[in-house]
C-alpha cells in the first residue's frame, strides 16, 4: 500500500484516487509526449550513449507492451465513469481500479465504511 486517505465524501475519495492514478502514471512514464530518442535523460539511448556497464537484458519493440500510464490517465479523465463510480460508492459499495502490468498490478480502491 502506497497511501491512504480518509473522507466521508465519495467525490473527495475519487479526487484523491485520481491524483494517485496520475502520480503512478507520471512515475511510469514521466512525459508521455516526449520523444523517447531525445537526450532528456529518460528513455532508450543508442549504444554509444549508454554506459558500458549498463546494458538492457531485453529490448522490447515499441508498441509491444500495453500503455498502462495511458490507461490510468484515461480513467482519470473519464468524467462519465467518475460519476458512475461516485454513485457506486454512495451506494455503500467498494470501488476498484485494477490495471495489470507485465510484472505486477496497480490497484486503486475506495472502501466505504
Amino acid at each position: 500500500m502506497l497511501g491512504t486517505f480518509r473522507t466521508i465524501s465519495p467525490e473527495l475519495a475519487l479526487r484523491w484516487l485520481g491524483g494517485q492514478a496520475l502520480w503512478i502514471a507520471d512515475r511510469i512514464d514521466a512525459d508521455p509526449d516526449a520523444d523517447p530518442d531525445s537526450d532528456s535523460g529518460f528513455g532508450p539511448r543508442s549504444d554509444l550513449e549508454r554506459s558500458a556497464g549498463v546494458q538492457p537484458l531485453k529490448r522490447l519493440p515499441v508498441g509491444s507492451t500495453p500503455d498502462r500510464p495511458a490507461e490510468l490517465r484515461a480513467w482519470y479523465e473519464d468524467r462519465q465513469g467518475q460519476r458512475a463510480a461516485q454513485a457506486h460508492i454512495k451506494g455503500g459499495n467498494p470501488f476498484l481500479v485494477v490495471v495489470p502490468d507485465t510484472d505486477f498490478t496497480y490497484t486503486l480502491s475506495v472502501h466505504p465504511d
